[in-house]
């Protein structure tokens, strides 16, 4: 299959790509709410809701609904959507890279784009991580994006498909390696998985100065495992790339094509993750949750793949447009619904916002994530009927270019 020309400097956006990463922006906040309404651990563990509430005098906790809430974010939404975004950032930066590979353009010119656009992107999630939320995902992509990504835009997408999945095997099994070594401290007293759930739940509840503090040794340990994560990401944005350039994200296989690979991808990715689930707590009841988070996304990387693949299907077929149309409003300022997932989740959860951390269980924070994905979507129509680009959006690209960009579609119009 020859290589499609997808972008040219003035070409529109790619509607699959917007859809796709509308649809994983609204579902990273799945497994996002929890480290923004409960102390760390509730993450891998429901069971820490009970002890907070506990420890608050708030319960008792519904603990089959907790567990319930759980077994559905693990199996339908952790790592997935971190896969997607990882695809995804490895498919923008070949078209990205095609408004430079021409006779006329200087290669150093796209490539000096390029790692200032990446030198943002670590400045903006450094500022996001150390001052607002600790998950901050941008940094690691950014520094990512700085090593061979762009050097190795122009292999052939089989090399390419090829040395991501190797690569991404290896660093999967680095990962889930350190995950064991972190069960082994736990299981031997080196360490406790579960120690700081009162501290966390005092420093949420305070005023700024106690969130920084109880915020900072968490964010400087997850910058120390950045080492571990590197080749996962790196192997996945790789994959990207081959996907983009065989033109299986942009729709251009058959429809029979896409439903093969959604009716097998899917529930392989489905079933071997509630295997996982199940094993993990056969293997160890006293944290199963921390275990999968080694293998959760390695295990779902089916479903991410169905899910793309589905949604692929419908754009290029037609079908429910008012829900494409949507995600793909949501997903054309990504960047955007991001900061705003963090600036109304620290607001509402936060001790220096409405004070709720550690007050909702999983129905609770169910509806709250209803409530935000609904503003998402709303918003990013409204915002696009008049602005080209997102303001996050924006802000991004005048500082790569170093220009100052038209934003809203009038004034785009009169500037030719």
């Amino acid at each position: 299959m020859n290589e499609p020309h997808l972008v040219s400097p003035n070409a529109k956006r790619i509607e699959t790509l917007d859809v796709i990463r509308g649809f994983a922006l609204l579902g990273i906040l799945g497994p996002n709410i929890l480290s923004f309404a409960w102390p760390e651990p509730a993450m891998f563990d429901p069971r820490v809701i009970t002890t907070s509430m506990d420890l608050l005098g708030t319960g008792p906790a519904n603990e089959r609904v907790n567990e319930i809430g759980h077994l559905i974010v693990q199996t339908f939404f952790f790592g997935k959507m971190m896969f997607l975004f990882a695809l995804l950032f490895g498919a923008g930066t070949v078209l990205f890279s095609r408004k430079f590979d021409d006779d006329e353009t200087p290669l150093r010119t796209g490539a000096g784009l390029w790692y200032r656009r990446m030198a943002w992107l670590a400045l903006f999630g450094f500022i996001h991580g150390i001052f607002l939320w600790f998950g901050d995902i941008l940094l690691y992509y950014a520094l990512t994006g700085m090593t061979v990504l762009w050097w190795v835009r122009r292999w052939k997408p089989k090399t390419l498909l090829m040395v991501s999945v190797c690569g991404y095997v290896v660093g999967s099994a680095f990962m889930f390696g350190f995950t064991l070594l972190g069960a082994w401290a736990h299981h031997n007293g080196k360490t406790d998985l579960f120690r700081n759930i009162a501290h966390s739940i005092d420093a949420h509840r305070g005023g700024y100065a106690d969130v920084f503090m109880g915020r900072l040794p968490t964010i400087l340990f997850m910058y120390i495992l950045f080492i571990f994560f590197f080749w996962p990401i790196l192997s996945i944005m790789i994959g990207g790339m081959a996907l983009v350039r065989n033109g299986y994200l942009t729709g251009e296989r058959t429809n029979r094509f896409y439903g093969t690979v959604a009716a097998v991808a899917l529930p392989v990715g489905l079933v071997l993750t509630t295997a996982t689930i199940w094993l993990t707590k056969q293997w160890n009841d006293q944290i199963p949750g921390f275990l999968f988070q080694g293998m959760g996304q390695f295990v779902g990387v089916g479903t991410a793949i169905g899910y793309a693949t589905i949604l692929i299907l419908l754009v290029k077929n037609g079908r429910l447009r008012w829900l494409t149309h949507a995600l793909g409003a949501v997903g054309r300022m990504a960047l955007t619904n991001y900061f705003l997932h963090t600036l109304i989740c620290t607001t509402l959860f936060y001790g220096y916002g409405f004070g709720l951390f550690a007050r909702f269980e999983y129905l609770g924070l169910g509806l709250i994530l209803l409530g935000i994905w609904s503003f998402n979507i709303v918003f990013s129509l409204f915002w696009s009927r008049f602005f080209r680009f997102g303001p996050a959006e924006w802000v991004w690209r005048c500082l790569t270019y170093w220009r100052l960009f038209p934003i809203a579609h009038q004034q785009a119009s009169i500037d030719g």
